[in-house]
């Protein structure tokens, strides 16, 4: 059972492919009771602004984040940076090859939706998108629009998923490459929602030790969604690595209740949080 905390540091925002705008985000969050909130958008910064002004509206502290996607032994592991310097040219950087990398990606899909028979599935992709960064799930909203599938969840299943016609291997910066950029910018490497990738529990504790190895400083320990299982999972690795541990809705969608924002188990007492040394004013024991 999941209670209401005062911190969530994990997030989306149709700055990537949230349902809401970064404000709107800042002020569910608000009314949810959470105290401390990183907006961390997929390989994006460019909602922090926004969100940085409705925090100071609702009265809740801002952190700095984003969440890279970067690649690992064949695999693709998500990577939250939180109180990175949004300006850091090194930062700025990585985002810039992420942005080719994703709208390589999306020529790629839509070349095989259309060789599927979906009509413009380019154009409808970056309609569904806006001004975020283009990504998968707009091409399944897309599917949906056109009446191809019924759902999301199908769109996923039958076209986006490894396998499936449609999906494409993205071109992301490397695991190390990713981390580097973070600390490079004055933040902490998280390594999110680790059980979430389908890992066996071998290859789960082989991208810990590769993450740690990196520099990564933290793991998700608590996620929207996630059971007792998950969390025990988690831990381990994080007493296993010395890793700080972090908490993290992953919101996206409203309709998606079971990741509502700050609506997360406490953190085991056993952990050192994320937080430990962060200054006062951003520190959730003391802004709550």
């Amino acid at each position: 059972m999941t209670q209401a905390s005062v911190v969530d540091l994990h997030c989306h925002s149709t700055a990537s492919d949230g349902a809401l705008a970064p404000a709107a985000v800042v002020e569910r969050a608000a009314g949810n009771g959470v105290r401390v909130l990183a907006l961390t958008d997929h390989d994006t910064v460019a909602g922090l602004a926004s969100a940085r002004a409705a925090a100071r509206a609702h009265g809740i502290v801002l952190v700095d984040g984003l969440e890279l996607s970067v690649r690992w032994g064949g695999h693709t592991l998500h990577i939250v940076g939180l109180r990175v310097d949004p300006e850091a040219d090194v930062l700025r950087e990585v985002l810039a090859r992420q942005l080719a990398a994703r709208e390589d990606r999306a020529e790629r899909i839509a070349a095989k939706l259309r060789r599927a028979g979906v009509e413009a599935p380019l154009e409808g992709a970056r309609r569904e998108a806006g001004e975020g960064a283009i990504g998968r799930v707009h091409f399944a909203r897309h599917l949906v629009a056109c009446g191809v599938v019924d759902s999301l969840q199908a769109a996923f299943r039958r076209y986006l998923r490894r396998g499936q016609r449609a999906h494409v291997a993205c071109r992301w910066v490397s695991l190390e490459e990713g981390v580097a950029a973070i600390r490079a910018a004055g933040g902490q490497a998280v390594l999110a929602h680790p059980t979430k990738y389908g890992f066996t529990r071998t290859l789960l504790r082989r991208a810990c030790e590769a993450f740690h190895g990196a520099g990564g400083e933290a793991i998700e320990v608590i996620t929207g969604g996630g059971g007792p299982g998950d969390v025990d999972a988690a831990r381990t690795r994080a007493e296993q690595y010395g890793l700080l541990a972090s908490v993290g809705s992953d919101f996206h969608d409203p309709e998606r209740r079971w990741n509502d924002l700050g609506r997360l188990r406490p953190l085991p007492s056993s952990l050192t949080p994320v937080w430990q040394s962060w200054p006062a004013g951003c520190h959730p024991e003391v802004v709550s």
